[in-house]
């Protein structure tokens, strides 16, 4: 029987048009260990689409062009260790929103930052 959709992936995915999107691409690459699924890129070798896994799930990209302007988001995601990956980020030149904590009655730590692109990145890892 014909799968409705590619072997693991999920059924839902951000998908994310930015300005530079191989930046983003080396980003996530570093901060979350992204691995590439898929890649088309133009002929002038901006990215039309690429599919990126971290973890679980998958993340579409693309550069933006006149069709297809720039937007941002929030995006939430569960790591192994959220002070290691919020470092990270900071190291790379996001901007800092909040430093990891776990405040009372979540069982979540979580940080946030911004990537270049503008967009919100919320961290976490279950605690409690």
């Amino acid at each position: 029987m014909k799968q409705y959709k590619p072997r693991n992936y999920n059924s839902l995915s951000p998908y994310l048009i930015v300005d530079n999107a191989q930046k983003l691409v080396d980003l996530l690459t570093t901060i979350f260990e992204a691995k590439t699924l898929r890649r088309f890129d133009h002929e002038n070798g901006k990215i039309s689409h690429i599919e990126l896994k971290l973890d679980d799930s998958v993340i579409m990209i693309s550069d933006s062009n006149e069709g297809y302007e720039a937007n941002k988001t929030m995006l939430h995601i569960y790591v192994p260790n959220v002070f290691e990956t919020f470092n990270k980020a900071i190291e790379n030149g996001c901007e800092l929103i909040e430093k990891p904590v776990n405040k009372q009655g979540d069982p979540d730590t979580r940080g946030s930052f911004y990537d270049f692109a503008g967009n919100y990145w919320a961290v976490s890892t279950q605690t409690n």
